[in-house]
């Protein structure tokens, strides 16, 4: 009678080992199966047991992984890391700190916590560090504290070169992130480790020297991302552009001043990267130059020129379709004289594209969202393509209205077409 009710007391707990249980687990977001890990100590175990065996990213938000970051683990788990939250992250980390890869960072406090439990740690994102924080010195560095870190992005922080410095330390970092610091003037680029540096990117630096940049040695840099920074004179403006020629093997590019926006003073640079995947620029290239883009850079597949004004429908059109069938994204804006004959050669002669945003063109009618549809299940049909158009003749809604009178059929979805049309008040 004893051995019957012992044996009743067993779980599946007892009856799976523990790779099934992997197997089963990977299967449950890890926010899921924190919230049941006080169910019993039972569990408790084999949860824990589990998690120490996969990577853990404690963020809040994926928007400053960039292409060459480590890579987003399927199993990951975001906690809010504010004051209020300091007792419940150091608890974690505590148990589980040997799977975190990658982590968000408030303050010197959660610093602390972080050093203490995560030695695996690849990836650290400091947000919205106060001036006591920031513009002293930390009482950390890379080389001592945190060996296995790979990348580094500092936003909206109260930083200054001396500190990034400091607490890089040498350290031979593969990516890293500067966004909306105020204080940083890019005076550390002469004094880091830049030999391993893969991922750059500064954004909304508004005291960063350009020149910094311009002189450093980043010759193993495979993206580079510079979105809202001021340039000075025009000459720096020149400089930055002739700075790709020493850049071979980027693939991933964004030069992006959106009201501040740049003329291309040698197409050369641009055209000569051959490895580029993903190119985004508001420079104005002539419509020469967007065929040498495309016709060189053969493993283009992202493609977004943010600044048309320098380019002509009809020609630009050929180019796309005669070199850009690769091409899975495609974006044109400022482009005024693009009209329905140039977007629909566009689409028929890249059968690969999923994406195509058109902004501020004024010639774009009505028709072409049948037309496009049309083109589209020519050349891949039941593969959908997004059609985004913004601030055009159809996005006054009186006006479309008056050319359409099916208006809401109009805005209804299409045949292999999916339209998307920014209406103006």
């Amino acid at each position: 009678m004893l051995e019957a009710e012992t044996k009743n007391e067993w779980t599946i707990l007892d009856y799976l080992n523990d790779d099934c249980w992997c197997a089963v687990l990977q299967y449950v977001p890890v926010r899921d199966l924190i919230r049941t890990e006080g169910t019993s100590r039972h569990w408790q175990k084999r949860l824990l047991q589990y998690l120490r065996g996969v990577h853990l990213a404690v963020i809040e938000t994926y928007d400053f992984y960039r292409p060459k970051t480590p890579k987003r683990h399927a199993n990951d788990t975001r906690l809010n890391l504010q004051k209020q939250a300091y007792e419940s992250f150091a608890m974690w980390t505590n148990k589980l700190g040997s799977s975190v890869v990658a982590t968000d960072c408030y303050s010197l406090e959660t610093l602390k916590i972080i050093r203490e439990n995560c030695p695996k740690l690849e990836s650290l994102f400091f947000h919205d560090l106060p001036d006591s924080c920031g513009s002293g010195v930390f009482p950390y560095n890379l080389n001592k504290d945190f060996q296995s870190l790979k990348g580094l992005c500092f936003n909206n922080c109260c930083v200054t070169d001396n500190c990034i410095n400091q607490f890089i330390a040498d350290k031979p970092l593969e990516d890293l992130d500067i966004r909306h610091c105020t204080k940083v003037t890019g005076d550390f680029l002469n004094t880091i480790n830049l030999s391993s540096l893969k991922s750059l990117a500064l954004i909304s630096c508004d005291n960063f020297d350009l020149e910094h940049l311009i002189c450093a040695d980043l010759g193993e840099l495979t993206s580079l991302i510079l979105n809202h920074m001021k340039y000075r004179t025009l000459e720096v403006q020149e400089e930055i552009q002739y700075m790709l020629n020493r850049m071979p093997i980027l693939e991933y590019l964004e030069i992006n001043n959106y009201n501040d926006n740049m003329t291309c003073h040698d197409y050369g640079p641009l055209s000569r990267l051959t490895r580029l995947q993903h190119l985004l620029v508001s420079i104005q290239v002539p419509d020469e130059g967007v065929e040498a883009i495309l016709q060189n850079c053969k493993e283009l597949t992202s493609l977004n020129f943010s600044d048309c004004a320098a380019m002509t429908g009809c020609s630009v059109a050929a180019s796309v379709c005669r070199w850009g069938s690769r091409l899975r994204s495609l974006t044109l804006e400022g482009f005024e004289g693009l009209n329905d004959e140039d977007v629909i050669t566009i689409i028929r002669g890249c059968p690969e594209l999923m994406s195509l945003e058109l902004m501020e063109s004024q010639y774009l009618t009505p028709n072409l969202p049948e037309l496009a549809s049309e083109a589209r299940h020519a050349v891949r049909p039941g593969v959908r393509l997004r059609l985004h158009i913004d601030y055009s003749l159809m996005s006054d809604e009186v006006r479309l209205a008056q050319m359409c009178e099916e208006y809401d059929q109009f805005k209804s979805e299409y045949e292999d077409l999916d339209i998307e049309l920014l209406l103006l008040p």
